[in-house]
């Protein structure tokens, strides 16, 4: 597959995000981390704030990141979204951005509607990847056009 060097950079021929909702039974907490590509975000936080953003420029990552997250990844329940998530903090590695989320509790997660739409206003195939792991038990849930609110079973 061959990538288009732009500004020292390679671009990617897809948009997609990955993340892993697992569950820390020692300190009854679901710890998420999702992994965003850093030009992808860049470009979805600049749209959604309505101006240029940059991760290494920005002396407000921190809140400004944490307002997009907020907006594009929710729960759901009794149809109203929520986003009752702790925001832990993010990352830089290479060219990903890591973003850290916890709900502090000890019950299961399915049954429970999780909206994933995370810089799907700026990519049209824009896909999410969320896997979901309790005890043994590991399921993997895609987030894509028309599909970005799922159950968890």
């Amino acid at each position: 597959m061959m990538t288009t060097p732009i500004f020292g950079r390679s671009l990617h021929p897809f948009h997609s995000s990955v993340g892993d909702c697992i569950y820390n039974a020692k300190d009854k907490v679901w710890e998420i981390s999702i992994r965003l590509f850093e030009d992808d975000l860049t470009l979805g936080i600049s749209q959604f704030t309505g101006s240029p953003f940059s991760f290494q420029k920005n002396p407000q990552v921190d809140p400004i990141l944490e307002k997009y997250v907020r907006n594009y990844f929710g729960i759901q329940v009794n149809q109203k979204r929520t986003t009752p998530y702790r925001w832990i903090g993010w990352e830089s590695v290479d060219d990903m951005i890591w973003v850290y989320l916890e709900i502090p509790s000890d019950q299961e997660l399915s049954g429970v509607f999780i909206e994933n739409s995370l810089l799907a206003d700026s990519f049209p195939d824009q896909t999410n990847l969320l896997q979901v792991v309790r005890n043994a038990q590991k399921r993997s849930y895609l987030f894509r056009k028309n599909e970005w609110v799922q159950r968890l079973e």
